[in-house]
């Protein structure tokens, strides 16, 4: 099968220079050859918040404060209020609250209190781009007589004593409710972090930026930013999340609850908001737990700043969206999940009829088995042409084969006819978990892939490239076998070697030709290697030469795992459908014509392919470039249809029982 996974733009195969309009839907359009690879737009990313909404963070602890705080400054006003978080202080009791705050606590001083000092007040937050007004006096003590009072030439009145039972009568206190949340939320975040690991530290942190007052908590109620945030958890199906990791308990009954309890799901409904950040930006699964060759990339932001980003966005949950990938292939995976989702459920209650033996069908042919094939296939079609094998229903078929890893031709055929009757209906794995597996690992790439990238597939056997994001370069690739596969990681290619030679890996000296030449000693000196010995460990090198393994050139990213691309001198294997044959390096069909686009700077094919035989030479590129090595086994193509690849290293099982997904 052949995937149209191209780097970053969809791209008609005619004219491969011309990125046509963006289609209705993400990523996709009818006829259109789809990008997998478009890197995320700033606008979408979280970090590109209006300079309105920009976070400037000192991430302290509130015991290890400096003199000069950090600031939380809140966002214009926009369609979702957020209440606005106020600076931190050296001294939170001596932070100056406005009294009107519905969830503030005043802390005026009594009548016989003096006023604080300026280096005792602490300025409330202001609006992005503005000065920090400086704390008013209390109301109790003027800061200077009124300036009409001044002017007054008239004589003061005279005072009289206060009556004794007046002057003991204490000031009324603010309203107990608001008051009680704040005082405690401080003290439930404390014994939150006793009990938690650093997210809990980095949400207290978050508090104390704020002065420990509550954000999404006001009155016993939800404020509407909070209740829209909690709406759009609810949803995290949609991009194949688990929404059960992000509900918080007693939402519903927040009215009349106690003041601990209030402050319990204010810290609660923070902690599910990081919780889904990370898991949005960077996935669900331990890598590890699939393959020790698979390296994900850190997508976390601070856990400080990424809260503080939903708590002064003017649209919150368009800020809380922004952390999942933005390319055009997740967001074409996400509607598809959404159509599997919906045809399972028409489907669920459907008997599916056996599809009679006969001649093989292609569209514009008529046959009585069609109605039951339309059936079986759950499509329609009026009076007039229910026999005839439309193309409708060539795209139905075509599907139904690639799920079931027969040749996708869209024919009905013998074989086909055999996979539709078959006792076991089910495709090779869930449809819908393998989607989700897939969505997945899109969350453990880089989320900017950049505009001029290499990206391989390693399922895909293929290889592009992007340069500004316009693609210019695909290929067919060779990738390692099962044993010894491809890892699965990004990194950054920062120079080629032409006419290299091989220092072989201790692993392939080990399990490959030490046994050879226990056999036969003059197995390596016959094929030109070269043999040394170091502390006692035999090396390896195969000279450069037509015959070395790496060919006449390799593209270089260093990287842990020791793989490259580079040429080859077994082109034979190109042909083949199916090209796991490597140790694990990626070997590049049409080398010359990939040099002369990644090295740029004037080098051309011919002037690369001059160079050949001559000696090793390391040629640096004008510019570094990404290199994204992935592993993507389902894909949606140009038609909108899904397109699922062999799981060659068996990691979608593995993914999907990791997640927890039916198989």
């Amino acid at each position: 099968m052949s995937a149209l996974l191209l780097p970053a733009y969809a791209q008609d195969s005619h004219t491969p220079n011309i990125v046509p309009a963006a289609p209705a839907v993400p990523g996709l359009s009818a006829g259109e050859k789809q990008s997998a690879f478009a890197p995320a737009t700033p606008e979408t990313a979280p970090a590109a918040a209006s300079p309105q909404e920009r976070v400037s963070v000192q991430h302290v602890k509130p015991d290890s404060a400096p003199a000069s705080t950090a600031t939380l400054a809140p966002a214009p006003v926009g369609s979702v209020p957020v209440p606005a978080p106020v600076e931190m202080a050296p001294k939170p009791a001596e932070t100056a609250v406005a009294p009107d705050t519905p969830s503030s606590i005043s802390t005026a001083p009594s009548r016989n209190e003096a006023a604080p000092s300026d280096s005792q007040s602490v300025a409330t937050a202001s609006p992005a781009g503005q000065p920090a007004p400086t704390a008013a006096p209390t109301p109790e003590i003027p800061a200077a007589v009124p300036a009409e009072t001044q002017a007054t030439p008239k004589a003061e009145p005279k005072v009289e004593p206060a009556p004794p039972a007046e002057a003991s009568t204490p000031a009324p206190a603010p309203s107990a409710a608001p008051a009680a949340v704040t005082l405690n939320l401080a003290a439930r975040l404390a014994d939150y972090v006793a009990k938690r690991g650093a997210d809990a530290q980095a949400i207290s942190d978050f508090y104390a930026l704020r002065g420990a007052t509550p954000l999404w908590i006001d009155n016993g109620a939800l404020t509407p930013a909070a209740k829209a945030l909690v709406d759009r958890m609810n949803r995290a199906g949609e991009d194949g999340l688990d929404a059960a990791a992000f509900r918080v308990a007693g939402l519903d009954g927040l009215s009349g609850a106690s003041a601990d309890a209030q402050a319990d799901a204010e810290i609660a409904l923070s902690a599910a908001i990081l919780t889904y950040v990370r898991q949005a930006s960077s996935g669900r699964v331990d890598t590890r737990q699939i393959s020790r060759d698979i390296a994900k990339a850190s997508n976390m932001p601070d856990p400080v700043a990424a809260l503080a980003s939903v708590a002064i966005a003017s649209d919150p949950v368009a800020v809380l969206d922004g952390y999942n990938p933005a390319s055009p292939q997740y967001l074409a995976l996400k509607q598809k999940l959404a159509d599997v989702r919906a045809a399972s459920a028409a489907a669920a209650e459907a008997t599916l009829p056996m599809v009679p033996a006969g001649p093989t069908l292609k569209v514009g042919m008529t046959d009585t088995r069609v109605a039951v094939l339309r059936t079986r296939l759950g499509l329609t079609a009026s009076d007039a042409d229910s026999d005839v094998y439309d193309d409708a229903l060539q795209a139905a078929v075509r599907e139904f084969q690639a799920a079931r890893n027969l040749k996708a031709s869209g024919t009905l055929g013998p074989a086909t006819v055999v996979a539709l009757n078959a006792a076991l209906r089910q495709p090779r794995t869930n449809a819908e978990s393998e989607i989700i597996a897939n969505m997945e690992r899109w969350r453990w790439l880089p989320h900017d892939m950049g505009l001029t990238n290499v990206f391989v597939n390693v399922p895909e056997y293929k290889v592009w490239f992007t340069k500004d994001g316009v693609l210019s370069y695909e290929a067919r690739v060779v990738v390692g076998k099962a044993n010894t596969p491809t890892p699965v990681f990004s990194d950054t290619m920062s120079f080629v070697v032409v006419n290299p030679s091989w220092n072989v890996p201790q692993s392939i000296i080990k399990k490959e030709y030490m046994p050879k030449l226990a056999q036969d000693p003059g197995y390596l000196e016959r094929r030109g290697y070269e043999v040394s010995y170091v502390g006692g460990q035999m090396q390896v090198r195969q000279p450069p030469g037509e015959r070395n393994a790496l060919g006449f050139i390799k593209f270089m990213f260093p990287n842990n795992f020791s793989v490259y691309l580079h040429d080859t001198p077994q082109r034979s294997l190109f042909s083949r459908d199916e090209r796991a044959f490597s140790h694990g390096c990626v070997r590049v069909d049409n080398p010359y014509k990939f040099a002369e686009l990644v090295m740029g700077n004037g080098w051309t094919e011919d002037r690369v392919r001059g160079l050949q035989g001559g000696d090793e030479q390391r040629i640096d590129l004008e510019r570094k470039i990404p290199v994204h090595i992935a592993y993507f086994t389902a894909y949606v193509d140009g038609d909108g249809e899904l397109q699922r690849l062999n799981d060659i290293y068996g990691y979608d099982r593995k993914v999907i029982s990791a997640l927890g997904l039916p198989g």
